[in-house]
């Protein structure tokens, strides 16, 4: 059995290599992140990283600042290299109730329990929507290698968290599922069009 210690740097080491070749794919035009979902992810991130509580144990706080810092340096690429289009309805609406959320969640970010994460995370799933439905309808123009780092990462997460309460293992789950969500179109159609591993990457 691996000590929680070990997975949690395991865990923390792939969550932030997952930048690397999303960042790399960014730069050679191989995918245009949707930049709502990336500004929304990029303030959750700030918001995950305030309200983690001094009591959380080190897996979850590192989690929260890679959380925080990894959308920030994506939101910015996709200033100069990002989508160039305009905001159609499910991007504004996504906008308005993710930082609609945000807002909420600034008047109970000091109240204990799961209510701050709960209200955060419905603020990242606005921001998760467009991806969504971007991998979901061209599933061949975004690159899986980064989002399965990302899952894989988040999945060991879940087993490295020593304080099992439920306001320490939401955030963990919840990034686990959503990004399961993001990779399960993008491997299945690789799949089926028996697309080579070297053209999952970058």
């Amino acid at each position: 059995m691996i000590e929680p210690y070990i997975l949690g740097l395991i865990a923390q080491f792939i969550l932030a290599l997952s930048i690397l070749p999303y960042s790399i794919s960014i730069f050679r035009g191989t995918v245009k992140p949707n930049r709502i979902s990336w500004f929304i992810w990029s303030i959750i991130g700030f918001a995950f990283w305030i309200i983690t509580p001094d009591t959380a144990d080190e897996v979850t706080k590192m989690l929260t600042l890679i959380f925080m810092i990894n959308p920030s340096i994506i939101f910015t690429l996709t200033l100069f290299k990002g989508e160039s289009k305009k905001i159609d309805s499910l991007e504004k609406f996504s906008l308005i109730i993710g930082l609609s959320s945000i807002v909420i969640w600034y008047f109970f970010k000091d109240d204990s329990g799961i209510l701050p994460i709960s209200i955060a995370i419905l603020a990242d799933f606005c921001a998760l929507f467009p991806t969504l439905r971007f991998v979901f309808n061209s599933p061949e123009e975004e690159k899986p290698l980064a989002w399965l780092f990302f899952f894989i990462g988040s999945f060991i997460a879940v087993f490295a968290i020593t304080d099992r309460s439920l306001e320490s293992m939401l955030l963990p789950v919840y990034m686990t599922f959503g990004s399961f969500l993001i990779v399960f179109p993008l491997v299945r159609y690789r799949l089926k069009m028996k697309i080579a591993l070297k053209e999952w990457i970058i």
